[in-house]
């Protein structure tokens, strides 16, 4: 399996990678999943990410597990119970898989509608992606062995992008789209 800790160059194939999990996982959850979206730095085109697909799944009860946990384990992901995050439940491959993350919110959440705002935002805005891209890039220099000082180093260019993403909804009225999948 390659290396996913890096920061790749876009890859359009990224795209049908999410919409064939995607697939699978409409298929799989059917009405439980009210959406299902790509999101993360794959889901913008032209964006230099770690080549990790990240997939939102937006439900209506986050609480009730029982009704979407077993389905999307049985695709190959494994529940990461130890997620530190309490808005929301982790899904990660199983080893040796392509590197994935399903993220299951609740619909209508923070957490849910924050995600979807700063992807629509950045697609929106590619002159915010590039200087998003170039500080990945910059932290992967000076983070490629620690993990979680990459993730931290991030916090603030992600807050300043969601403070514009914030007034931009504001002045469009922004409010998400169809879901993905």
């Amino acid at each position: 399996m390659e290396d996913q800790w890096k920061i790749a160059k876009y890859d359009p194939a990224w795209k049908d990678l999410f919409w064939q999990l995607g697939a699978r996982l409409r298929n799989t959850l059917q009405e439980t999943a009210l959406r299902i979206d790509h999101v993360g730095s794959t889901s913008i085109a032209g964006m230099d990410a770690k080549p990790i697909i990240d997939i939102q799944v937006s439900v209506a009860v986050l609480e009730d597990e029982l009704s979407y946990r077993d389905k999307i384990e049985l695709l190959g992901f494994q529940w990461r119970s130890d997620n530190p995050d309490k808005s929301k439940r982790y899904f990660r491959e199983v080893p040796g898989s392509r590197r994935t993350h399903i993220h299951v919110r609740r619909a209508g959440s923070f957490a849910e509608q924050m995600t979807l705002l700063f992807r629509d935002y950045l697609r929106e805005h590619p002159e915010d992606g590039r200087k998003y891209a170039d500080e990945k890039h910059r932290l992967m220099k000076w983070f490629a062995h620690d993990r979680s000082k990459y993730v931290e180093g991030k916090g603030p260019i992600v807050w300043e992008i969601l403070h514009r993403a914030h007034l931009w909804a504001q002045e469009t009225g922004w409010q998400p789209g169809e879901s993905d999948a």
